[in-house]
């Protein structure tokens, strides 16, 4: 009987297996012998970790999924920070909790291939990926940070996380916006509350603080509240100035100059203080910089559970909370922590603004497949004017 079963699941996996490689065979006969580059770590040893695998194309585990060949994807902080570990126990958990509701993980921690977006063609797809996207759609989409990445030939993704790539856009360009720009649409309009407050009928204060506007979020933030109809004030370096001024910045400020910080305190209060520029709560509410709600984009979450491990981790971050609202709650301004939130409405409004060009794509430097470790290098280093994209074509 045991046998029997045995060879049941054995000839079902064999079937899943032959009509995924007759479905990607039909688009990409060279792929047939089921192999694919991918860079990935075997350790957290940070960037000198980064190797250039082969490795088996991923297989398609749930109805929903999608797999697509990757065309392009861009280098983010996260990766960086991922080579290192960061965020490792929180994933993990994630990962087995997720085995324990159906999806079927052959995702183990390591080897970890990165890459959160991408821009690509749809090869092969579940039953149950529906007819909205079909074999040979040109997509753009992102990958949620517990499962492998795209930084590799191909990668499966549930289709809810992918969308027809604009057409207004190249495969570059696409491959450069949706990271981040889910992160700055996510703190904004989740986390900094304008799903609510764009609806009223007026706003007693449309204005919004970006520290760091020249980066890959802060370039996407500009923009976003731009198309919400927010005043925009905005800090950078002096080389960036122009950059930020086209991209619809109402007051632009060099954070280098004499007088900066009495400029931004004189320019308030603000609404929002979107703190793209790891500048911490300590550090603002010693400026003085008068506001409603101060969002910084470097929550301490996955790395006190890191440290701490995840009841402890958790219980830390509780506390950090309190510890940065308690105090100001009499001047009725708060603490809050933005995040990467993979969401399919955050996708349709992304590619919304993009079509009707009030989202443009800001590329700084377009790298080929096998130079990736130096984009990584690049974006470790900081300062970034717009984003690096890798070219996998």
């Amino acid at each position: 009987m045991l046998k029997r079963l045995a060879l049941n699941v054995n000839l079902n996996v064999g079937s899943r297996q032959s009509r995924f490689l007759s479905n990607l065979s039909v688009k990409h006969k060279e792929n047939i012998d089921d192999k694919m580059q991918a860079w990935q770590i075997h350790s957290y040893g940070g960037l000198d970790e980064l190797k250039l695998s082969s490795v088996r194309i991923p297989v398609i585990a749930r109805p929903t999924d999608i797999l697509v060949k990757i065309e392009a994807s861009s280098v983010n902080p996260i990766d960086i920070a991922m080579t290192r570990g960061y965020g490792a126990a929180v994933l993990n958990f994630m990962r087995k909790t997720k085995s324990f509701t159906g999806r079927q993980y052959d995702e183990l921690e390591l080897p970890l291939t990165l890459g959160r977006d991408f821009s690509g063609v749809i090869v092969s797809k579940g039953h149950g990926a529906g007819d909205r996207l079909k074999l040979g759609d040109k997509v753009w989409g992102v990958v949620p940070v517990e499962q492998q990445g795209c930084h590799a030939n191909y990668a499966v993704v549930d289709n809810s996380l992918v969308s027809i790539r604009p057409q207004n856009l190249s495969y570059i360009e696409a491959a450069s916006i949706l990271y981040a720009g889910l992160t700055a649409w996510s703190a904004l309009w989740i986390t900094g509350g304008l799903c609510y407050k764009n609806t009223m009928a007026t706003r007693r204060n449309n204005r919004v603080l970006v520290l760091g506007g020249s980066g890959g979020v802060g370039t996407l933030a500009i923009q976003l509240l731009k198309a919400w109809n927010m005043h925009v004030i905005t800090t950078c370096s002096s080389d960036a100035v122009n950059l930020v001024q086209k991209l619809g910045a109402d007051v632009v400020i060099d954070y280098k100059l004499d007088g900066a910080d009495s400029k931004i305190i004189t320019e308030g209060p603000y609404n929002i203080i979107l703190d793209c520029a790891n500048q911490g709560p300590n550090q603002i509410r010693s400026k003085g910089y008068p506001h409603c709600t101060y969002i910084t984009l470097n929550s301490p979450l996955l790395k006190n559970v890191d440290q701490h491990g995840l009841i402890a981790g958790m219980v830390k971050n509780i506390g950090e909370l309190v510890k940065y609202n308690i105090p100001i709650v009499e001047n009725k301004s708060t603490v809050k922590w933005g995040f990467f939130a993979p969401s399919q409405t955050g996708i349709k409004a992304l590619q919304e603004f993009v079509e009707s060009r009030e989202v443009v794509p800001v590329v700084k430097k377009v790298y080929k497949f096998q130079d990736l470790p130096l984009a990584y290098d690049r974006v470790a280093q900081g300062h970034l004017r717009g984003k690096l994209v890798i070219d996998m074509k």
